[in-house]
Order: C-alpha cells, then sequence, then structure tokens
C-alpha cells in the first residue's frame, strides 16, 4: 500500500460454511478506519476447488488478502457424527491429517499468491455432544482433536512468513458457545454463527489486518486518581488510596499489571494528570503495590492545566501524532473535553467499577493496539523514548548544533536485509511518516522478496550513541532502473533521529554499495505528504540535482561516480556482517 491514506484492499474470503454475513460485517468493520475494501466470496464449501485451480477467479482477483475461515464442525464432520468409531491414540493421527490437507492449499496459495496474506484460524468443536461426561472417563474424547490441529497451525505459520493465524476459538471461549452459534441460521442459510459473533470475528479479523500493515495507536495515556489507583493522593496520601493485594485495591493492581504488559508489546506508556507532581511521583516510586515504577512512563504532565493543552505538549514531547494516542481518564467531563478539543484522540468511556478496569483495557488492546509480532525494538520503546528526553536536556545546554552531535558519540551500524532485520524493516515502513521520502508500505514478505532480488537493494541503519543503543532506525531501498542507475523507492528514518545528520552516513555507504555494483547514478524522489516534509530538502542539500518536478512529486539525481556524500565528523560508520544484527 503505497501513500499515508490507503487503505485499499482486495480480500478473498473462502470457506466450509456461508460467509456472505461475516463480508458483510468485515466490510464496515474495516471501513470504519478508513480503508476501501474489495470482498471477493467462494462459493458455499468450495475453496477446495478455488484453490486447486489456477484459472479460478480466485487467482484472476489477486488478493491482497486471503482469509481461509474454515470450522471445526466441518473439518471434523465425520468424527462428530460417528463419535465412538476411533480409538484413543487415533486423535492426534485424525487432526494431523486434517492440518496437512489445509496446509496443501497454503502451499498452493503462497507459490501462486506470493505477496499475499494468508490468514488461517483455530477451530473449536461443540462443548456438548454425545461423549459429554465420558471424554475423560474412558478412552473416547472429541476435544483433543481441536487441540492438536490448532498446534498444526503454528508449524504451517512457521513454514511461511506470509501466514497468520487468527485465533478464533479463544473468542469462542470468552463469548461463549452458545451465543456464538445459531443452529437456525445455519439451517437456513448454512452459516453457523449468530450475528453477534459475526461482528466480534470482524472486528477481531480487523484488528488483526489492521496490525499486519502497522496501522495502531503508539501510546496510551492514563490518569492518575482513580484510574491507576483509587482515590485521591493529594487528599488521602500515599497510605490512603486503594491498590494492594486484596479488594477493590487488587483491581488497580491487576489493571497495572496490563498496562505493564502493554509496555512490553511496544506500547508507550504516559501520564496526564491534574495533581501535585510530587504527591503522584512518591507514589510511583514507594507504594510497595505499584506495578508501574517511574521507569514504565515515556514523558508526564502531572499539573493542574487543562488536559488537552498537557497532551498537546506529550504529543510534540514525544514527537508522534495526536492521532497515535489513547486516553484513559475516569471523568468523564475531562474525556468530553478531550474529545472535543482534539478529535484525533481516541477517548473511550471507561468503567466506573474498578473491576471492569482489566476487562476493558485487554479490550481496547485488541482493539486499537494489535500486533502480530513483538522484536527487540517494540520491548526497548520505551527506555528510547527516555533517553530521547536526556538528549534533549544535553541540547539545551550545549552551544550550538554541532557542539551538541559531537557530544552524543553516535555509532552508525549499516548492513544489509537479512532473516534478523527484517521483520524490524517492514514495521518502519508501515509506521514512518515524517522522514519518509515515498511512504511506501511493505509487509515482511514483501521486503524478502525484495531481499533476495539481485535488481534490488535493501539496507538498514543501526544507531547507538551515548545515551542508549535506538536499534534499527533507517531503511534505504533501491531498485536498478538500466545497467548503470538506481532510483531510491524508500528512504526513511525515524523521527527520533531528525536533525542528527544521520542520512548523510547512510546514503554515503549506500551509494558506495552501488558504486561497488557497477552503477554510476543514483535517482531519488520525494513524493509529499502532510506528514514528510522534514524530509522535503535533504536531496538538494545533498548534493542532487532537480530533474523533474509533476504535481509535487521531484525527481533528484545524482551522479555517483563523480561526487560523494561526505560522512559527517560526528558520527562513526560499522558496517555489519551478515546476521549481526541478532
Amino acid at each position: 500500500m503505497n501513500g499515508d491514506h490507503e487503505r485499499l484492499t482486495s480480500v478473498a474470503l473462502l470457506s466450509t460454511s456461508s460467509v456472505q454475513l461475516i463480508a458483510d460485517a468485515l466490510c464496515m468493520e474495516l471501513r470504519r478506519f478508513d480503508w476501501d475494501v474489495r470482498i471477493w466470496q467462494s462459493g458455499f464449501n468450495h475453496y477446495r476447488q478455488d484453490v486447486a485451480n489456477p484459472a479460478s477467479s480466485l487467482y484472476l482477483e489477486r488478493p491482497h488478502v486471503v482469509i481461509v475461515h474454515l470450522d471445526g464442525e466441518d473439518i471434523f464432520a465425520d468424527r462428530l457424527r460417528n463419535p465412538f468409531d476411533s480409538a484413543k491414540d487415533e486423535r492426534a493421527q485424525q487432526a494431523e491429517k486434517a492440518a496437512h490437507e489445509v496446509e496443501y492449499y497454503v502451499d498452493l496459495l503462497c507459490e501462486r499468491l506470493p505477496d499475499t496474506l494468508v490468514v488461517l484460524n483455530t477451530v473449536y468443536l461443540p462443548p456438548i455432544h454425545a461423549l459429554t461426561g465420558v471424554e475423560y472417563n474412558s478412552d473416547w474424547n472429541l476435544g483433543d482433536l481441536a487441540v492438536h490441529y490448532n498446534a498444526e497451525l503454528t508449524r504451517i505459520r512457521e513454514r511461511h512468513r506470509n501466514v497468520l493465524v487468527h485465533d478464533v476459538a479463544s473468542l469462542v471461549m470468552f463469548a461463549g458457545y452458545q451465543r456464538w452459534v445459531d443452529p437456525r441460521l445455519w439451517h437456513l442459510a448454512r452459516c453457523r454463527l449468530s450475528g453477534e459473533a459475526t461482528k466480534i470475528l470482524a472486528r477481531s479479523l480487523g484488528a488483526l489486518l489492521r496490525a499486519w500493515k502497522g496501522q495502531t495507536r503508539k501510546c496510551l495515556v492514563v490518569d492518575l486518581d482513580n484510574t491507576l489507583w483509587g482515590g485521591v493522593v493529594g487528599e488521602d496520601g500515599i497510605d490512603g488510596i486503594e491498590l494492594g493485594e486484596e479488594g477493590i485495591g487488587l483491581a488497580f493492581a491487576e489493571f497495572q499489571e496490563e498496562l505493564a504488559k502493554l509496555v512490553r508489546k511496544g506500547v508507550l506508556l504516559a501520564i496526564c494528570s491534574k495533581n501535585n507532581e510530587a504527591d503522584a511521583l512518591d507514589v510511583l516510586r514507594r507504594h510497595p503495590s505499584v506495578r508501574l515504577r517511574e521507569e514504565a512512563f515515556a514523558a508526564w504532565r502531572i499539573n493542574w492545566r487543562d488536559k488537552a493543552t498537557n497532551l498537546r505538549e506529550l504529543a510534540a514531547e514525544l514527537n508522534i501524532g495526536l492521532d497515535s494516542f489513547v486516553f484513559i481518564d475516569d471523568n468523564a467531563a475531562e474525556r468530553e473535553l478531550v474529545r472535543t478539543s482534539l478529535p484525533d484522540v481516541l477517548v473511550p468511556d471507561w468503567p466506573q467499577d474498578p473491576s471492569g478496569l482489566k476487562a476493558a483495557l485487554l479490550d481496547l488492546a485488541v482493539r486499537h493496539f494489535p500486533r502480530v509480532s513483538i522484536i527487540a525494538e517494540d520491548q526497548a520503546r520505551t527506555a528510547m523514548y527516555r533517553a530521547e528526553g536526556q538528549r534533549r536536556v544535553l541540547a539545551a545546554s550545549s552551544g550550538s548544533l554541532e557542539t551538541y552531535l559531537r557530544s552524543l558519540d553516535m555509532v552508525a551500524e549499516i548492513g544489509f536485509a537479512d532473516g534478523f532485520s527484517i521483520p524490524r524493516i517492514a514495521q518502519l515502513t508501515q509506521k514512518t511518516n515524517q522522514f519518509n521520502l515515498t511512504t511506501r508500505r511493505y509487509t515482511e514478505a514483501d521486503i524478502r522478496g525484495m531481499a533476495a532480488d539481485p535488481a534490488t537493494l535493501v539496507m538498514w541503519l543501526r544507531l547507538r550513541d551515548r545515551f542508549a543503543d535506538c536499534g534499527i532506525i533507517g531503511v534505504f531501498i533501491a531498485r536498478q532502473c538500466n545497467c548503470r542507475a538506481w532510483v531510491i523507492d524508500t528512504l526513511l528514518l525515524s523521527c527520533r533521529v531528525i536533525g542528527r545528520n544521520v542520512e548523510d552516513a547512510f546514503l554515503a555507504v549506500a551509494c558506495q554499495a552501488l558504486l561497488g555494483r557497477g552503477m554510476k547514478q543514483l535517482v531519488g524522489e520525494h513524493v509529499p505528504t502532510p506528514k514528510n516534509m522534514p524530509a522535503l530538502d535533504v536531496y538538494r542539500r545533498l548534493g542532487f540535482e532537480l530533474i523533474q518536478e509533476i504535481d509535487g512529486v521531484t525527481r533528484w539525481q545524482l551522479v555517483i561516480s563523480e561526487k560523494q556524500i561526505a560522512i559527517p565528523e560526528w558520527i562513526a560508520v560499522r558496517l555489519a556482517a551478515e546476521g549481526q544484527y541478532a
């Protein structure tokens, strides 16, 4: 998907049952997030024929996503009809046989549609059936079938990097089987899902697809009094607030535990609270039942100003957009103020009963902070943002910009895409907006294909300084257009390193790599978006010549055999060996 606002996605929906209701609900869900979705549907229980036939309309559609939604009651229909016919030691073999059949069709899809995401689902079986009561007291059992089959899906996913598993079985457990299925719809329309289940499924699928595209919120901002703990610390004191190991205090402690887990997944956590800062920080530092200490928060505004102003300042400090924020506050008036003043900030309604906080947060996380994978940079993200605060203090005390940059002791490590770095490279293309010359979005499968193409160069840049290891923060992708020239497809840097001239070192090393391949010319593009103006002048500044301008899109050329880009003196450059990123 190219462009900051482009959401055009073609989805193919295959199933063993009728999926019209799922298609309608998924379209509605994704359109709520500005996706322009077209859904192609297989005929009833026709997915095998559509996948097996290379001339089928499935392949003519060339979808971006194929959802293979299979039902356990269809996969194991024979076993459900004859539950007494199989011996105990045959259950795992039956599940593996079913999974291997699905794997065969997945292999075909991945071979014929190598750039397409394939989504499988975990399955469930009816909890009440003919063997109920004797299942765990005899050799007859049905439950193991779904367990064995779902475990096989993990193996299939590990074989194909463009396969994801949608955990439908957990959704059924959460909602309850009786709420999930509708026998009447099955008999009349061959659709097993109830209307409620269809909405839950579409919502979960939508979150999975948005996570795959990296379209998630980045920062959760929380109030303190009656949100992170019960009571008002300024009135009740640190010993009087509700936070502990029993009763309502435990509800707040469990809520904090879930927040800490979000931080481990790469979600930034910040505070926006009307309070005395010393009182609030005293709780975070000293209270024995606090699950979130001061270092868990990337930034905070704890004062008596209005929260809309404080949220604007937090966005500026963290250098992320307000549309990356989710704001939690127990006070309905404060929530409404932020909704009205800052419409880009997501402000959910929030439970008044502390016992509902954990469930509300988990629901919020699934919907607005979805993840399909977690990499090292995710787990270190809060520390990286806190280090940025230390850099700002250093910059304020430095006599000049160059003095500040020299004092950072920066080391840029640059290497070529490999199995270790590809997930982070894809993540950066999906999320980076400000210093991103073309804003082209790519999945891991896309990057893997480019890295394997001899006519494409994919490089990464990792930056360390005196305060922190920033991880991989830069991506360079170039494609060969003729025997002498390459075109820069992607040049991006994390917003955390804008202004340090890191791009100079990156392009200098990339040009040397291209010269080594016999290339003489490099062409760069700037495709303007509302967010990427900080990258506007990079090519001019580094000596590229403007050769074309059409509708605001500019093309620049550098004859790299004649002009070398200088590496700033304050950046040490190291070339990484293959696999060194690990």
